[in-house]
């Protein structure tokens, strides 16, 4: 980052003036910054701002040396301000493969078509990803994007959580795989969690399909491996030694039989806006409580379905 080396200038000449061909300095938000300094000390000059150097988090400057007084009030908005915009979204990536009826039983018509982004058990119904989020308040579908004929991948989803003061804004992304390309989303997830991602935490939805076969390869990556979190049967016994093998720690596991529905997605989500990806205790009694309401059953019950914790 460039230091500011800046020379004594005549009072008048290349004095700040809303003549500069740059918009950043023709925003409101400038106008405020410099309103909240009295005109005689407002030093910036026309060649100092040409050779400002803007970063995303903070930017450095060297005032001109017959001028030091200036205000901290105004320098400590402008970083407040910096700070606001800088602010990033927790990115979780859902990785949800339809029910197949030729294998589980997900219920009847369209409950277990493998297609049937809007009739399957674990998209397009009541509990289903794309028909929960919808309907729930404080939620938002922001980008909908249906995949080429063919693909793997029938539909992309992504929705954001609209955060409540104090809380952070979190932005998921939904992954629908047609049902008999579980294994394409077996690999997709693994794939992920190993880092070869961008997310910060990676979840799968869905049957266990670990309970069928052996664990496909997946693909190294030079970064580290992400959380993970598997709602599916018994993922502990097959999912976790698999993502213990990649490195990524497991936040949410779970020990019996059970329904990855949406609405312990957002649960998870809620939590993750509070208290973060990595707040394993928190995050598994909210399990635990949507569980119990929605299958209504006791919290002990429910709490018998997530693993333990470490």
């Amino acid at each position: 980052m460039k230091i500011l080396k800046t020379k004594k200038l005549s009072p008048e000449k290349d004095r700040f003036s809303g003549d500069l061909p740059f918009s950043f300095f023709h925003s409101s938000f400038f106008k405020i910054l410099f309103q909240t300094i009295p005109n005689r000390e407002r030093t910036f000059t026309s060649s100092t701002l040409h050779s400002i150097d803007f970063h995303p988090v903070s930017i450095v400057i060297e005032p001109m040396q017959t001028r030091r007084s200036f205000r901290w009030t105004g320098f400590s908005w402008f970083f407040v301000f910096i700070s606001l915009f800088s602010v990033e979204a927790v990115q979780i990536e859902v990785f949800v493969p339809l029910c197949d009826g030729t294998q589980l039983a997900c219920g009847k018509g369209k409950a277990g078509d493998v297609r049937s982004l809007e009739g399957n058990l674990y998209w397009g119904a009541a509990y289903g990803v794309e028909s929960f989020f919808k309907k729930t308040f404080g939620y938002k579908v922001v980008e909908r994007k249906d995949e080429p004929s063919g693909s793997s991948v029938l539909r992309r989803l992504r929705v954001e959580r609209i955060p409540s003061k104090g809380e952070q804004k979190v932005s998921i992304l939904f992954h629908a795989y047609a049902g008999d390309k579980i294994d394409d989303a077996l690999s997709d997830f693994l794939n992920a969690s190993a880092g070869n991602s961008e997310s910060d935490l990676i979840v799968w939805a869905g049957h266990d399909r670990l309970m069928d076969r052996l664990p496909p390869d997946w693909k190294r990556s030079s970064r580290s491996p992400k959380p993970t979190a598997v709602l599916a049967c018994k993922s502990e016994k097959y999912f976790g030694p698999v993502l213990r093998s990649i490195g990524s720690t497991s936040i949410v596991l779970t020990r019996t039989f059970m329904a990855p529905e949406a609405y312990l997605i957002q649960a998870l989500v809620d939590t993750a806006a509070k208290s973060g990806v990595k707040n394993k205790r928190a995050i598994r009694s909210a399990l635990v409580d949507s569980y119990a309401k929605y299958q209504r059953i006791s919290k002990r019950a429910a709490g018998t379905v997530f693993s333990k914790l470490d």
